[in-house]
């Protein structure tokens, strides 16, 4: 190893000073960082735009000022954003990388003594990957005053089960107040070095208010229920002040994602919740889930090699499951066609029918009411719409033309979806049709025109998503079939093979891809025991041709 690395790693590998911190408390934020070790001391490498939360307390009321020891290769480049004590940072906290560990102001902030102070990082605008190594905070008004960190598993993505719980700051690091006994609160973890693990619960209550918990761990959440688990009591003794439970020990057999179950035995007055402090284990260990979604769960479905899809059609028959859930159906390379949960109704308003295709390059709305030439080869335009259906411009996650239809679908019901392409000059015009199962007739959509671009459907595929985190405790499963495509001489040609995918939701396996009956599956979330598998090709069982009269399909 060269001299000058050599010493950076001897340098890595001190302790830190009084007011330098490690990474003993940080954990990764949604498509944030991972934890790595060498000669025992623990880095965190971020892999996306979002980074790490932290917790701090600190000796001394006053002004702290914060920086971060980062590495960046040579010539690449980050803003470090984000916020400490709830508040932005206020230094430019810019990386230019060289190769050498480097601190970099975060700013100033108000600290309370002996408070938990919660501290994010992000990467914004990050040109390589960024390694942090520690923090450094310094009082103005006492130098010699202390920061440290405080391991904890924040209660962010925590659910819970029963109204006597109510959970929220789901923006910072979460709270859940208990009224009275039972139900039970689910904190979502996950588990990197398995085994006893030591814990105080950080709660808040007036003086004379009381609960008594009974916790233990939980690894499938389907088969909880029938399992005698051993339960640890936890006493919780209002002071109206911050305080700790005594410790209590919890057993993680093996690396994985777990939910710690608290569950109110008695209760005398509101306790308010703010977390698990870790005794002797640190958050590289065992971290709190940083986000409640279930993965995003697709399909791909290869056309046959030479054909030409100018037609798509399918079947789909969503189960029961919770709201936010959206299935969709038909997805192509410039949009999707497919239906959604909003919320636990079934009334008109509750769910939805929903098509959407994406612009010719990214254009935001305000720019869009602007007549201008130069957006004429870029932006989707409505050609037509049906009875009811509402049809705006969007620019979140990508920009296009969406469309919704309010409509009370039914769980366990088979409704058919499909779209249509054609040539417009050198546009084509995407168009989407549902066939309603209460009444057998078809329900037009939208027609969407899109410039620039060829008139077909290619990259074909379905998904099931959790778009709001709030419900990834409940499993969401939906099945499509009889799965076919038409040339443009006419001939429908059915499509045989489903490629399984997933996102890459940190912590989380609990997805299948399934073939069931005439169906292929997509099941999602739960916390249970499944363990998905991506690019596994799927026999997609034989269905029925089409009938489907194109000429006298609805346009209005």
């Amino acid at each position: 190893m060269p001299l000058l690395l050599r010493l950076i790693a001897i340098l890595l590998s001190l302790p830190l000073s009084a007011n330098e911190v490690g990474l003993e408390s940080t954990s990764p934020s949604r498509f944030g960082a991972k934890f790595t070790e060498d000669s025992g001391k623990v880095a965190a490498e971020f892999n996306g735009d979002k980074g790490v939360f932290a917790f701090f307390r600190f000796s001394d009321k006053g002004e702290w000022s914060a920086e971060a020891l980062v590495t960046m290769p040579t010539g690449k480049s980050a803003t470090l954003t984000g916020k400490v004590a709830g508040k932005a940072y206020n230094a430019s906290g810019k990386i230019e990388g060289t190769g050498k560990p480097e601190w970099i102001s975060l700013g100033t902030f108000n600290a309370l003594a002996d408070t938990p102070a919660f501290l994010q990082l992000e990467a914004k605008e990050r040109k390589g990957s960024v390694t942090l190594h520690g923090y450094r905070f310094t009082c103005a008004a006492n130098a010699s005053a202390k920061a440290t960190a405080a391991p904890l598993l924040h209660l962010k993505t925590a659910y819970t089960e029963s109204p006597e719980i109510s959970v929220g700051d789901r923006g910072g690091v979460g709270a859940a107040t208990i009224q009275k006994a039972g139900g039970r609160l689910l904190i979502p973890v996950v588990v990197e070095k398995p085994g006893v693990k030591k814990l105080s619960v950080r709660f808040t209550a007036n003086k004379g208010s009381t609960a008594t918990l009974a916790a233990h761990v939980v690894d499938n959440l389907k088969l909880d229920a029938l399992k005698k688990t051993a339960k640890v009591a936890v006493r919780l003794e209002g002071t109206g002040k911050p305080a700790l439970s005594k410790e209590i020990a919890l057993t993680f057999p093996a690396a994985g994602t777990y939910l710690v179950a608290l569950e109110p035995r008695e209760a005398n007055g509101s306790v308010t919740l703010n977390g698990l402090l870790l005794n002797g284990a640190t958050n590289p260990e065992i971290w709190a889930l940083p986000n409640g979604n279930a993965q995003s769960v697709h399909f791909g479905y290869p056309v046959p090699k030479g054909e030409t899809a100018h037609w798509a059609y399918a079947e789909s028959k969503s189960l029961p499951g919770p709201p936010t859930t959206y299935n969709c159906v038909l997805g192509f390379g410039h949009g999707y066609f497919g239906y959604q949960r909003k919320t636990a109704g079934t009334e008109a308003k509750d769910r939805v029918f929903i098509y959407s295709l994406w612009d010719n390059g990214y254009v935001k709305n305000d720019a869009k009411k602007v007549s201008a030439e130069e957006l004429r080869d870029l932006v989707v335009t409505t050609v037509a719409k049906g009875r009811d259906v509402v049809a705006s411009a969007f620019d979140h996650e990508g920009s296009g033309g969406h469309s919704h239809l309010d409509y009370s679908w039914k769980d366990n019901t088979t409704y058919s979806f499909l779209l249509g392409v054609k040539a417009d000059g050198d546009a084509a015009i995407f168009s989407a049709w549902v066939k309603l199962a209460e009444t057998g007739q078809w329900r037009f959509l939208t027609s969407f025109r899109r410039p620039k671009t060829a008139a077909k459907l290619d990259g074909l595929y379905s998904f099931v998503e959790d778009w709001s985190g709030s419900y990834g405790q409940v499993e969401r499963k939906c099945l499509y079939s009889n799965l076919w495509i038409r040339n443009a001489a006419g001939k429908w040609i059915a499509l045989k093979e489903a490629k399984t995918s997933a996102t890459s939701e940190l912590g989380r396996k609990d997805y299948a891809h399934t073939v069931e009956g005439n169906s292929v599956a997509l099941i999602t979330g739960g916390y249970s025991s499944i363990d998905g598998k991506r690019g596994v090709m799927l026999a997609v069982p034989a269905g029925k041709e089409p009938v489907v009269e194109l000429d006298k399909l609805p346009t209005k």
